[in-house]
């Protein structure tokens, strides 16, 4: 027998090592899904829809891979290139840009719930759905996205993961039911109060299943020496209770004495209850600033308890198990779970879902991306798996299940083999698809703009660079999350001794604001039922204002002092004389003494940089090479759209402010603010999975025909009317305006229609027909 050598191993494991890396060719793979319809057709005596052409499919890749319609300068280079791959070149483009993580967190915070406020607060929710947008910058796999929000622990700035379980805060079954329906497509919320109706789940399996991720706990925020502070100030109050400790009793006591001796107990349980009170009741304001503190860093940790028992309601009702049983962790579904010696169960578990030997987890994800590609899933609902659910083709969905684990969960990769399939670059099917109907995929099915795609199609139209990422938002939510851990880390610099004392001075001013803040209330209340307007909205400006005054209070005696501490901590900090203006203090500065930062006590603790939490500074240099990087795009995109040369500069000075007022709806609040364009148009407002509605309404209708947008859309430099401005004729002007909404040039038919408008007596210019077409089924539609 020939003796193995060293390097035999070796070329096997690198050999398995390339196997394991090497994805599916993408084109080959579309061949395949497209070679498993067409067998499908050919059994059902069907053929598919005619191809699309570019106009058509340029519209609808822009809008499924980027959320929203390409710009006039976009089509004209697509559509003018001779280029035999260029559709798969564009696909490949599409994927590659910030355009698809803004549309694909746009999707994903419908399915995770994600909000920028709410239930998680605005740390978390801003850690949260950074998480979300840097996981798909950074095109990380589902399977490992999953898992990291599933297995998530930690302080809002350490992991933007833990928002998954603040999302859902104080109610972890509610949570768990969630989790089972995103991630493997089963609605078992039923189980929660009795068995499934329509399912094979049991309450004990809900609960089972519930009890591994019950020990997570999501927490407000308090650190150690938060707790410590509190733990003095309840033992102050305890102290003065122990004054009258009582005595114990004499032996052979007298009735008289016995009686006496009661009395006496009880007038001293009283004087102990009133001093206790008493110092309660002085202590509070101690306690408010205390709360304050705690509130300026909310819903920011996650941690997990194993010792947490799971038990079974009072009112359970099933011969398995009594009322109020402890319940022990076990799978609903797929394998069994057993976690690894020190391995936590929370762990286990969520390596357990995103297995791929869990099936449910592959089909759901692969059939929920074929939905959105093809506007209709494999399986409908995608969240109602049952074990009788048939696909509408099996082959199909077994093999797409197989290209999503052979891609290793990679989203891009997946949509970009569909994308590329000559099934998806076929015309749609206008025919509704009724509930239950078998539906062939002979092409995509007809389908309505989201409310993002909508308003994200108008940015379009407004701004020349719609995709541009705004980066001001983006360093503000940044900010936001580290200026948190900031002072999360620099409370926990003191020692529970200076919180005590510094939270008891600030609460000197509470108490002495508290008799003017209750006077000021009541003459508010006096005023508004005088319907006194001016004089309650003054009153109510000075109730702020000692408000403000007592939060500065708090900021000069508690976390001005931390921050010091922590700057002298870490070294090297900055601190600024003005908002704006940083200044390096040096170590021998009169600004450092007594190893912290000194300041004045009107300065802010967030206007002391440092190194790790503040994001560095730029210099007046790396300030003045951006703007005029930016001045030099827009000055050259002034000159493509035919800018005279005496008018850029303010053409450049418009666009800026632009870019700022227009933003995408990735970039906006989520979800956005009611009475947004957003909102009117669908938007979910994240409270439940999916909660985006589809359907017209009369405010839509307003919102076109009387709000700002359509006078934004005609401003002289917008997209739109930049495009219909360089035109030089009248009908090159109109097939602007056809090519920048609906992405085509206007028929024969259509010319001659508004040709025969304009000579009419009605005065129609081309904002009439920018108004129309924008108004019409094609441009609401993806076609």
């Amino acid at each position: 027998m020939k003796r193995p050598t060293l390097l035999t191993p070796l070329v096997v494991l690198l050999g398995s090592l390339t196997l394991q890396a090497a994805k599916p060719d993408a084109k080959q793979a579309a061949r395949e899904i497209d070679a498993i319809l067409e067998k499908d057709w050919k059994a059902n005596k069907l053929q598919g829809n005619a191809p699309a052409s570019d106009e058509v499919f340029l519209r609808r890749i822009y809008l499924d891979v980027v959320g929203r319609i390409p710009t006039h300068r976009e089509a004209e280079e697509f559509l003018s290139s001779q280029d035999a791959n260029k559709r798969s070149k564009l696909i490949d483009r599409l994927l590659a840009s910030e355009g698809y993580v803004q549309h694909m967190y746009n999707y994903l915070a419908d399915i995770l719930r994600a909000q920028s406020n709410g239930q998680a607060g605005g740390i978390t929710g801003a850690a949260y759905t950074n998480y979300i947008k840097d996981s798909l910058r950074t095109n990380k796999p589902w399977n490992k996205l999953v898992q990291e929000m599933v297995s998530a622990e930690g302080d809002a700035w350490d992991s933007g993961a833990i928002g998954y379980y603040m999302r859902d805060r104080g109610m972890p079954l509610d949570n768990l039911a969630n989790t089972v329906r995103v991630f493997l497509g089963t609605r078992i919320e039923c189980a929660q109060c009795h068995n499934h109706p329509f399912d094979k789940w049991s309450q004990m399996q809900f609960y089972q299943m519930a009890a591994f991720t019950y020990g997570v706990e999501t927490n407000d925020y308090y650190g150690p020496t938060q707790l410590a502070a509190r733990d003095m100030m309840n033992k102050e109050i305890q102290a003065e209770r122990d004054k009258f400790k009582p005595e114990p009793p004499k032996k052979n006591m007298t009735p008289e004495e016995k009686k006496a001796y009661r009395d006496k107990m009880e007038e001293m349980g009283k004087q102990a209850r009133l001093a206790s009170d008493a110092k309660r009741k002085e202590m509070r304001p101690v306690e408010e600033v205390l709360g304050d503190v705690r509130n300026s860093l909310r819903y920011t940790s996650v941690g997990f308890n194993p010792k947490r028992e799971l038990r079974l309601p009072h009112d359970y009702q099933y011969s398995d198990a009594k009322p109020k049983s402890v319940v022990s962790a076990a799978t609903m579904m797929g394998h069994e779970l057993k976690a690894a010696p020190g391995e936590k169960s929370l762990d286990a578990f969520a390596k357990w879902m995103t297995s791929p030997d869990n099936p449910r987890f592959t089909t759901v994800i692969a059939n929920r991306l074929w939905k959105k590609v093809f506007g209709l899933g494999l399986i409908e609902p995608v969240d109602e798996l049952m074990d009788g659910t048939a696909p509408m083709n099996p082959e199909l969905m077994k093999h797409l299940e197989k290209l999503m684990v052979s891609n290793e969960y990679d989203l891009k990769s997946y949509l970009r083999v569909l994308l590329n399939t000559s099934s998806y670059q076929r015309a749609v099917t206008k025919e509704e698809i009724p509930a239950g109907v078998t539906y062939h995929f002979t092409g995509p099915v007809l389908r309505r703009m989201s409310a993002e795609q909508m308003w994200d199609s108008f940015v379009a139209l407004i701004n020349p660079t719609p995709d541009m990422p705004n980066l001001p938002i983006r360093e503000a939510a940044e900010r936001r999350v580290l200026a948190a851990k900031k002072l999360g880390d620099a409370l926990n610099e003191l020692t529970p001794e200076e919180m005590l004392k510094g939270a008891q001075i600030a609460a000197q001013k509470y108490r002495a604001q508290n008799d003017q803040v209750k006077d000021l209330q009541k003459k508010i209340a006096d005023a508004r039922a005088n319907d006194d307007k001016a004089t309650a909205k003054e009153l109510s400006r000075k109730v702020s204002e000692l408000q403000r005054e007592a939060r500065q209070e708090v900021n000069n005696q508690v976390y001005l002092p931390a921050v010091k501490k922590l700057a002298a901590s870490v070294g090297g900090a900055k601190t600024s004389d003005k908002p704006g203006d940083p200044v390096v203090a040096s170590a021998d500065s009169s600004m450092m003494m007594s190893g912290g930062m000194m300041a004045d006590a009107g300065m802010n603790a967030d206007r002391i940089k440092i190194p790790g939490y503040d994001k560095p500074e730029k210099s007046d240099e790396q300030v003045k090479a951006e703007r005029q990087k930016q001045l030099d795009d827009l000055m050259q995109e002034a000159a493509y759209y035919g800018i005279p040369e005496k008018e850029r500069k303010g053409y450049a000075s418009y666009r800026a402010g632009q870019m700022r007022n227009w933003l995408r709806a990735a970039e906006i609040e989520s979800p956005a603010p009611r009475g947004h364009y957003l909102r009117e148009f669908g938007q979910s407002d994240r409270e439940t999975i999916e909660n985006a509605n589809y359907d017209a309404s009369v405010p839509q209708a307003l919102a076109m025909m009387n709000s700002q947008l359509l006078p934004g859309i005609m401003e002289r430099y917008s997209q739109l009317m930049l495009v219909v401005n360089k035109a030089p004729y009248p009908d090159d002007k109109v097939e602007a305006v056809y090519m920048t909404l609906l992405t085509r040039k206007p028929t024969p038919r259509e010319l001659e229609l508004w040709n025969k408008a304009q000579s009419s007596d009605a005065g129609l210019d081309i904002s009439d027909l920018i108004y129309a077409l924008i108004n019409t089924q094609q441009f609401i539609f993806i076609q």
